[in-house]
């Protein structure tokens, strides 16, 4: 027959089996409680206060008298011709006498390079741009040909900005192709 630690370790496995299944209390779900809304408050809207502004006649101007015919003048002796009548002098010209303003200089950050310092700067990018695609190894990708392509692109696209003396967009330019450089030589 079994023996009798046998028989225990069956009557422990069945205890503890039974034990698992037994709950305390039943589990219902419970309705959540409902939330009660108050009502909505009357509104009050008063009509917005117009004050309307006393209403002025327009200003009555009187018609512009008709200008009386010209009259050729007669020449006058050359011993007035020295003289200046102060109604002959034409009025000052109003756009004459104002002073023009100065063009206003193109707005540049206090660290924004300018001349032949930008020129350099933009060159030692490219110079190092270039020495990095270099560095790409042969079997490439699809996606690799693609970008150093476009790298090679933008590193052709700011030496063309630089002839045209456009270096903010040189420099952006030769900045994205040493980004893309950057990230084909980490891989």
């Amino acid at each position: 027959m079994t023996s009798p630690t046998q028989t225990l370790v069956v009557l422990v496995v069945a205890g503890l089996g039974a034990a698992g299944c037994v709950r305390s209390r039943a589990q219902i779900p419970e309705a959540p409680p409902t939330l009660v809304v108050p009502p909505v408050p009357p509104r009050a809207i008063d009509p917005p206060v117009i004050v309307e502004p006393p209403v002025e006649p327009p200003p009555v101007e009187p018609p512009p008298a008709p200008a009386p015919p010209a009259k050729p003048r007669p020449t006058r002796p050359a011993a007035d011709a020295t003289k200046t009548d102060p109604k002959q002098e034409p009025p000052p010209d109003v756009a004459a006498t104002v002073p023009t303003p100065p063009p206003v200089a193109p707005l540049r950050t206090p660290a924004t390079p300018t001349g032949d310092e930008a020129i350099r700067q933009v060159r030692d990018i490219l110079d190092s741009t270039l020495k990095l695609l270099d560095k790409v190894e042969s079997p490439l990708s699809d996606d690799r040909k693609a970008n150093l392509t476009q790298a090679r692109a933008f590193m052709q696209q700011a030496e063309e900005a630089l002839k045209k003396e456009e270096l903010t967009l040189a420099r952006s330019l030769a900045e994205r192709a040493q980004n893309i450089a950057k990230l084909l030589t980490s891989r």
